[in-house]
């Protein structure tokens, strides 16, 4: 095996092993502080109105009210964590979940 092959092999390896370590920080009951919780249910939020728009084309625009002030909460917990890319994603979604709510009263 040559040098290459050995250190992008462990780097691979490295890569299958944190992201299942960092999913059993989960069970802990230190991990689930106010940010950590927030990010749970808006994450959740989320994907309630994305996998049933993607696979069978549903949508329920009241879920959206739920994505709006998820959306509000995340910024706030992505503020606590200082994540700027989470904070503008959160700041488009809300326009997303205000421009549903409008389309469905419109």
């Amino acid at each position: 095996m040559c040098r290459s092959q050995e250190i992008f092999g462990g780097i691979k390896m490295k890569f299958r092993t944190e992201w299942i370590n960092a999913l059993k920080t989960m069970r802990h009951k230190e991990y689930w502080n106010k940010p950590n919780t927030v990010e749970f249910f808006a994450f959740m939020t989320k994907i309630s109105i994305i996998f049933p728009g993607l696979l069978f084309g549903k949508q329920w625009w009241w879920l959206y009210i739920f994505a709006l002030v998820s959306s509000l909460a995340l910024i706030w917990s992505s503020t606590v964590k200082t994540l700027p890319t989470i904070i503008w994603f959160n700041i488009l979604w809300t326009i997303l979940a205000v421009s549903a709510i409008i389309k469905h009263w419109v």
